[in-house]
């Protein structure tokens, strides 16, 4: 049990700590700046952050921390219906939660048991284009498969076909300031992008409830407080969520259960109609509140009766 709080707390301080850790050693190591400064610059030109497949690593997603992260909340995967690998999909994720862990922990890793779900599906989660640029946290980020979430890069993942398939947390940066015990708050109303691109590419949409992830971390919620992070979510794309853990930095130890529902079918138009996409886009919020209404009483006894839209 020690050993899967110390790898949970490890894991979240490494996600945080990452960039700082670069700028402290550019700064308190001048005989490294220049070699520092060279690989900053091939962060940000990395063909990689936008080829529309990351840079995979197997042996990032199977390192034997993921065991003990996996182990500590634990995680479990749920599928409504069998998919077929011929395909390629948009799952849409929700919620986003504070720092995401359903992209990294749930998706990112080999031991969560995601790919032997999904045989013959290479799920990739799509990040903002800027994280995939940091030095380090950029590098892990595409190590465990992740995708920028620009149109190029998700059009080009889903033109590759066989399987290549995107995890878009629909949410976002915005949805992160809705996380809290048992809110089930989600930014989706105007979110109709992933349901375009959908349609384009002729790809399912799989709606994705990670029951748990909201739960993981206690947010700090003040009205001045709230006013700061929401201007800097409009101004710079990310919030800034100010969150606490059971010791600080160590995560609640609650169960992270990912639901795949049934996928909503569409038919591959290149250019969709503002009707067409406004019926899907409902079709899919409403099987993700089928979805959520069956599952809740199992894996989400003590969260919100119902899913709020917002």
């Amino acid at each position: 049990m020690v050993a899967r709080t110390l790898a949970a707390s490890l894991f979240t301080a490494l996600v945080l700590l990452l960039p700082l850790l670069i700028l402290y050693t550019f700064l308190a190591l001048p005989l490294l700046r220049i070699p520092l400064a060279i690989y900053i610059a091939f962060c940000y030109l990395d063909p990689a952050v936008d080829n529309g497949t990351g840079r995979r690593l197997q042996w990032v997603r199977s390192l034997p921390l993921w065991q003990y992260v996996n182990a500590y909340f634990p995680v479990r995967i749920v599928l409504e219906e069998k998919l077929d690998a011929s395909k390629s999909y948009i799952f849409g994720v929700s919620p986003h939660g504070i720092l995401c862990f359903s992209g990294q922990v749930v998706i990112g890793s080999m031991e969560s048991g995601l790919d032997r779900a999904m045989p013959g599906i290479t799920l990739h989660p799509a990040a903002l284009h800027h994280a995939l640029t940091l030095p380090l946290f950029g590098a892990y980020l595409l190590a465990i498969g992740s995708i920028s979430s620009s149109r190029r890069s998700i059009r080009r993942c889903l033109a590759r076909g066989k399987g290549h398939s995107v995890g878009i947390v629909i949410g976002g940066a915005k949805e992160s300031l809705h996380t809290n015990r048992g809110s089930r708050r989600l930014v989706l109303k105007n979110r109709r992008g992933f349901v375009r691109e959908a349609i384009m590419a002729g790809a399912p949409l799989v709606p994705t409830f990670v029951f748990g992830e909201n739960d993981i971390f206690r947010q700090v919620e003040h009205p001045w407080l709230r006013r700061l992070q929401t201007w800097m979510q409009s101004k710079m794309m990310f919030a800034l969520p100010v969150f606490y853990g059971r010791f600080g930095l160590v995560p609640w130890q609650t169960p992270l259960t990912a639901v795949f529902g049934r996928p909503v079918y569409v038919e591959k138009n290149p250019e969709p109609s503002y009707d067409e996409i406004d019926r899907v886009h409902r079709e899919y919020i409403d099987r993700l509140q089928r979805l959520y209404a069956r599952f809740k009483p199992v894996y989400d006894p003590e969260g919100d009766d119902t899913l709020v839209i917002v």
